[in-house]
């Protein structure tokens, strides 16, 4: 890991005391201090928050403690760290948050949180209304009666997606002055320019470092820019408690895992600022990350020269299509859309008329399995059926769908399936009461992602497929390429690798009336399992002639190289 800061011998001390994940959160956040207040020296005060709570670093609470000294916490470190960035512009030691200024005592309160901390520790903490409380009864009690009134505001929300997109619009010192009740004009800083010898390097712009189809994605291209020579800069935007911060794949990045709001000003990107000063930056990669969505005009506008690629996953049903909406509204500063499926390429092209040539489609087969030489995984038929979800416990993935589908199939052949569930999230426990209020204990187990994957994927003879949503699943060329069949809601490119024989209409009640046909068809018919297996693999190995992402982010990266 990079660093740009001296610390005293008391703070290397109190540091290594820490887990490997609290260290790395700590040294993410001096980092962040260091290079937007080149050569000053700040006290940073380390304090434990609760397993409700998310890790706050970088925003503004970290410099008037509300969250930490205010609210009565004791500190459990407290040390010095020196800047030793050499700036190439002026950095103000004083910032804003949006127009209040941010008064600095040369002090830092950073929150942890333990690592045992979950997404679903938070959820369950949420101060919740009368209106919630009802949602959420309403939800565990008749979960296909309110899926069925979502899924008519999901398709209102699809119809949205498909409306014109405004272009960003972003808020320039002539934007800002331009404004009659703007009384103090703004000024906008210049940054300076890196050093012909500074490092070369490449931004990875990241949603967070957790279990995720788009953060495996992310951690690929990482090694993919280490492997093109380039020092990678990663950042995450997000809330989390990021547990992925260890992983082998961060070794000998620049690591800034960032909470917001930022210090910030109109006129000034005084993170970006610092960054283009101290690297030669080839490019940036966006993986899901809004605040570098929102400063990418920033960049083109004092780096031209810097290629910005993003990568897209799905088109979501929130927020006008979600990330892909942010994209095409900043396609202006946008060289090039990467995506993973053919619903997104034409989503993209077709609908929202981004110009052909900005868009690749690349899958992200090879990422997780490998798709060539398939072998069907037969069974031991005297045994029950093994039918799994695999996947994070949110809403985009369904669980309690995948639950209701569950209670129909062991009611229609008890005994004679087994379930899995593996996956975490922040529908944890909604999960365990449902599973409780069915008493299918017995018929479903549940998980957890400390377990390697692939020992469920070895047990498992059919994967289920549940989401509301999806591009095309990892999990479903994870099982393929394991010889495991994959019945599916027939959602987002699914139907790229999945037959009509294996495919379930996407309503709750729907998807749990075919699930329980398809199944039923491949529990009294063991070749039915293998044909719809063999028919997928099929499909796999022709989409896997496409050139993969991680071919054409190699080539891509070598070109920046040069």
């Amino acid at each position: 890991m990079h660093n740009f800061f001296r610390l005293d011998e008391e703070g290397n001390q109190q540091i290594e005391q820490l887990s490997e994940r609290m260290q790395r959160l700590v040294l993410g956040a001096v980092n962040y201090n260091a290079l937007i207040q080149p050569g000053r020296t700040l006290t940073y005060k380390i304090y434990m928050g609760e397993k409700w709570q998310y890790p706050r670093l970088t925003d503004t609470s970290t410099l008037n403690g509300v969250l930490t000294e205010q609210a009565g916490l004791n500190p459990i470190a407290v040390f010095h760290a020196t800047s030793t960035v050499e700036p190439q512009s002026r950095f103000s030691p004083h910032y804003f948050a949006g127009n209040e200024q941010l008064i600095d005592r040369n002090i830092r309160f950073i929150l942890l949180t333990p690592d045992e901390a979950t997404d679903d520790d938070v959820e369950q903490n949420y101060p919740i209304g009368k209106a919630t409380k009802l949602y959420r009864e309403v939800e565990s009690t008749a979960p296909a009666f309110f899926d069925a009134l979502r899924e008519a505001k999901r398709i209102r929300r699809e119809q949205i997606s498909r409306t014109a997109i405004k272009p960003f619009s972003p808020n320039t010192t002539g934007k800002i002055n331009g404004r009659s009740h703007t009384h103090h004009p703004w000024v906008e800083i210049a940054p300076g320019k890196a050093d012909l010898n500074a490092p070369r390097a490449v931004i990875i712009a990241m949603h967070w470092l957790q279990s995720g189809g788009a953060e495996r994605w992310a951690l690929e291209t990482i090694s993919l820019v280490k492997e093109a020579g380039f020092i990678p800069i990663v950042i995450t935007d997000s809330d989390g408690h990021q547990p992925w911060i260890t992983r082998s794949e961060l070794k000998g990045t620049v690591l800034l895992p960032l909470t917001m709001p930022l210090q910030e000003r109109v006129g000034d990107a005084p993170l970006l600022r610092a960054l283009f000063e101290q690297f030669n930056i080839a490019g940036i990669l966006i993986h899901h990350c809004q605040w570098m969505y929102d400063n990418a005009w920033w960049v083109k506008k004092f780096f031209p020269q810097t290629h910005i690629v993003d990568s897209l996953h799905i088109v979501e049903y929130i927020f006008h299509g979600g990330y892909p909406s942010e994209s095409v509204a900043r396609d202006e500063w946008i060289d090039l859309h990467h995506v993973i499926s053919p619903q997104l390429e034409h989503w993209l092209k077709d609908i929202h008329h981004i110009d052909p040539h900005k868009v690749i489609d690349a899958p992200l087969v090879g990422l997780t399995a490998d798709s060539a030489g398939l072998t069907f995984k037969t069974r031991d038929t005297s045994q029950p059926l093994v039918v799994s979800f695999v996947g994070r416990n949110v809403r985009q993935k369904r669980p309690e769908t995948f639950i209701l589908a569950a209670r129909a199939i062991n009611k229609a052949f008890p005994g004679k399936v087994k379930f899995i569930m593996h996956g975490n999230g922040d529908m944890d426990a909604f999960v365990d009461r449902l599973i409780e209020r069915y008493q299918l204990e017995d018929v479903i187990e549940r998980r957890s992602m400390s377990i390697p994957v692939g020992t469920t994927y070895a047990e498992t003879d059919v994967l289920l497929v549940s989401s509301m949503n999806e591009g095309i699943t990892l999990t479903t060329i994870e099982a393929l390429s394991a010889g495991i069949p994959v019945v599916s809601a027939n959602i987002g490119s699914q139907d790229t690798l999945i037959p009509p024989q294996g495919l379930c209409r996407r309503l709750s009640a729907s998807f749990v009336k075919d699930a329980k046909s398809i199944l039923g068809h491949i529990l009294e018919h063991e070749e039915n399992r293998e044909k719809l297996w063999r028919s997928e693999a099929k499909r796999l190995q022709e989409f896997s002639e496409l050139e993969s992402a991680n071919d054409y982010f190699r080539n891509m990266l070598t070109e920046w190289s040069r």
